[in-house]
């Protein structure tokens, strides 16, 4: 029979100055926890001190986790990064304390009811998938500008078009506005944007300058519609298409997954499309959608056009046409090859 002292199971509650590590025995007791600055040192130090010849850590996904599991994964047996959303004991208790989420975490691990969440093997996909993001993160930063900016001028009866965002158009939409000091406010916005769109710009191409070192990037851009930007970021998000067991997962990671609550095999409420996963790969794949109705031919336009004869809907014939197009996206870099019309 196995010690219960021979294995311990170690909770991390993680935050960007202090840690919480707590330590249960094999049987479930509670051992003894420690509150220590989030340093490398002090982190491995007190890993190293606890007695237990099998160690088994683990800690919820943040954005710590890359740095702590990389630093804490040579000294321990085994290392596993959790999902925060399915940790009920923890996320739903009345009250939030350290050291019982620390505990709680090691409990859930030794039950087997933790959810992990994949991690990318090497650095290189790692600093991929931060341009890509970097990306995201500047266009959102040029739109909310720019309906700022809208915003502004309608509050004072003026409805911009064409030209309003343009540094040559711009100015004939400032003389509308009835004062100066409403023109110098909008001014400031304007310089703003267009530090943001300079920002869009270096992270379009530091993002693109990382995409070089991965073949499957140019294969995903031979779908239609999907582009250079669409291309990148499948494949910067992604990561590793062997990391989802099916295609259901993949499209639940795209956010074209179908949420269906039910009690006792009753429905509860409407299906509605699940939240959960990346918004930046649903776009991917209405963005090449929208590039193939404006088309008006070809497959993906057949495809489209045959669902929605099927269903009736619209709405249910461009999500399935945007779900054809994530799996042909999954299929062509599993595969390695370029997109097939005949295969679609």
């Amino acid at each position: 029979m196995t010690d219960a002292k021979s294995i311990a199971w170690i909770g991390l509650d993680a935050h960007s100055k202090n840690c919480v590590l707590a330590q249960l025995d094999d049987d479930g007791t509670q051992q003894q926890w420690w509150r220590l600055p989030t340093r490398a040192d002090a982190l491995i130090q007190q890993i190293g001190l606890i007695a237990a010849p099998d160690k088994r850590l683990v800690l919820e996904e943040s954005n710590l986790a890359r740095w702590l599991s990389q630093l804490l994964q040579p000294h321990v047996a085994q290392l596993a990064v959790c999902d925060a959303r399915h940790n009920r004991l923890i996320s739903s208790h009345p009250n939030k304390h350290d050291q019982r989420d620390a505990f709680n975490l090691a409990r859930l691990y030794r039950l087997g009811e933790i959810k992990t969440v994949w991690q990318p093997a090497s650095d290189e996909r790692a600093f991929f998938k931060s341009a890509a993001q970097a990306y995201e993160d500047a266009v959102v930063r040029q739109t909310r500008l720019k309906l700022q900016i809208k915003a502004r001028f309608q509050h004072w009866g003026v409805f911009p078009t064409a030209g309003v965002y343009t540094k040559a158009g711009r100015n004939a939409w400032l003389f509308k506005l009835p004062s100066d000091v409403l023109r110098a406010q909008l001014q400031l916005l304007y310089g703003l944007l267009d530090q943001a769109l300079e920002g869009q710009r270096g992270a379009r191409r530091l993002m693109v300058q990382g995409g070089r070192s991965f073949p499957e990037v140019a294969r995903l851009r031979t779908v239609p519609g999907v582009g250079i930007v669409g291309s990148h970021l499948f494949a910067g998000y992604v990561q590793d298409p062997k990391r989802f067991g099916s295609l259901a997962q993949l499209v639940r990671y795209c956010r074209l997954g179908i949420r269906d609550r039910s009690s006792d095999d009753k429905p509860l409420g409407f299906q509605q499309l699940d939240r959960h996963g990346h918004g930046a790969l649903k776009a991917v794949s209405y963005r090449a959608w929208l590039y193939c109705t404006r088309q008006r031919r070809g497959v993906v336009w057949d495809f489209f056009q045959a669902s929605l004869q099927r269903t009736g809907s619209p709405v249910h014939a461009r999500l399935n046409t945007q779900r054809k197009i994530i799996l042909t996206l999954w299929c062509c870099w599993r595969e390695g090859k370029e997109f097939d019309p005949e295969r679609f």
